[in-house]
């Protein structure tokens, strides 16, 4: 796992360094990395997780107070998970909104979205999804300033037992954002 986190951070240098004179473009690059939650009694073991993805800030605030203000992004994701010893994949899609408080230089947040995912396949660590199609939910919070912000996040995939079994997917990722 140390490797493939060396590997994502000097991604995120390279491209940060080549983006550092970008104008304000409301993009953000995005890097996860965390893991699964286990089931043992249902056979789901934990895996590793890790996210690549772009944000796009929403052209508008939703509400705007003396010291906090709704607004929010789209984020699109690469997910790669190393489960039972084989690669799974997901692109997802995702609207999310976000409560931010101050106006100093780092902001604390907090964040909640629901998208859509497609998976490389229908079973992923053990657990029986029902379909390649998902949606992927979030509750986070973190704190950001005007180029770098980082992050917690509880995501979940499951189909909202469109199909079934939906088994479902839980994972606690920590991670950071670049404005480019």
């Amino acid at each position: 796992m140390n490797k493939k986190i060396s590997v994502l951070f000097l991604v995120f240098f390279l491209i940060s360094s080549h983006s550092a004179i970008a104008q304000d473009s409301g993009r953000y690059l995005v890097f996860d990395i965390g893991q699964s939650s286990s089931n043992m009694a249902r056979g789901h073991s934990e895996f590793d997780v890790y996210r690549m993805g772009v944000q796009k800030e929403f052209k508008r605030t939703f509400w705007q107070g003396d010291s906090a203000q709704l607004s929010g992004y789209w984020e699109g994701s690469f997910n790669y998970w190393n489960a039972d010893g084989g690669n799974e994949y997901a692109l997802a899609l995702s609207p999310v909104f976000v409560l931010s408080f101050g106006e100093g230089e780092y902001r604390p947040f907090v964040e909640a979205g629901v998208g859509l995912a497609i998976m490389s396949d229908d079973v992923i660590g053990g657990r029986r999804m029902g379909s390649s199609w998902q949606f992927e939910d979030r509750i986070g919070f973190g704190v950001k300033s005007d180029r770098v912000g980082f992050h917690y996040r509880y995501m979940h995939y499951s189909n909202g037992d469109i199909e079934k079994p939906n088994q479902g997917i839980d994972a606690h990722v920590i991670g950071m954002t670049y404005h480019f």
